[in-house]
């Protein structure tokens, strides 16, 4: 990046010409309100002006801050972390709070058709053979089979996506715990 070192506006000479009223730069700019302490260099280099004289002085050293990211950027990036990332710890709770609700449920769900199956079982031993009570309890049984099954998977499918929300989580923590680190130096 090429960058443009100005001398430092002297606070003498800009004293003088605020009190002749004559604030205006080579270019038409005012230049009264210009903080006499800092220079502009490129388009998003501020620096003191004591180190833009010194760079002048030194043949035009080029000048670079300590970090790689410019300071506007790292307090839009830092803004950025501290709304998102209690944002993402909230949906973490919510989704952890809703694989719970739903791994409970589904335990239910398959005792209940557990219990049902066997119950139908019984039931159906005990009936007349080939009568219509007998066929209603077959039915009922194997419903309940179906459901059993259903629950099964549906009980897979949250073991899924919590492994997965680990995975996310092993994955986005170190980033953000690096950034919090950045941010907070």
């Amino acid at each position: 990046m090429a960058t443009l070192t100005m001398q430092p506006i002297d606070p003498a000479l800009a004293a003088q010409e605020g009190s002749r009223g004559n604030n205006l730069a080579e270019d038409g700019g005012d230049l009264g309100d210009i903080d006499v302490g800092w220079v502009f260099l490129g388009k998003s280099d501020i620096v003191p002006a004591d180190l833009a004289a010194a760079a002048a002085v030194g043949g035009g050293l080029r000048l670079r801050s300590s970090s790689a990211v410019p300071t506007w950027a790292r307090r839009v990036l830092g803004g950025v972390v501290y709304m998102v990332v209690p944002f993402y710890n909230r949906v973490r709770n919510v989704e952890e709070e809703t694989v719970g609700y739903v791994e409970t449920a589904v335990e239910v769900v398959e005792h209940i058709a557990e219990v049902t199956e066997k119950l139908a079982a019984n039931v159906a031993d005990q009936l007349p053979k080939d009568g219509s009570l007998q066929q209603a309890a077959e039915e009922l049984e194997f419903i309940a089979d179906i459901v059993d099954k259903d629950a099964e998977k549906v009980e897979a499918i949250a073991k899924k996506i919590d492994n997965f929300s680990d995975k996310i989580d092993a994955e986005v923590e170190p980033v953000i715990e690096e950034l919090e680190k950045e941010l907070n130096q």
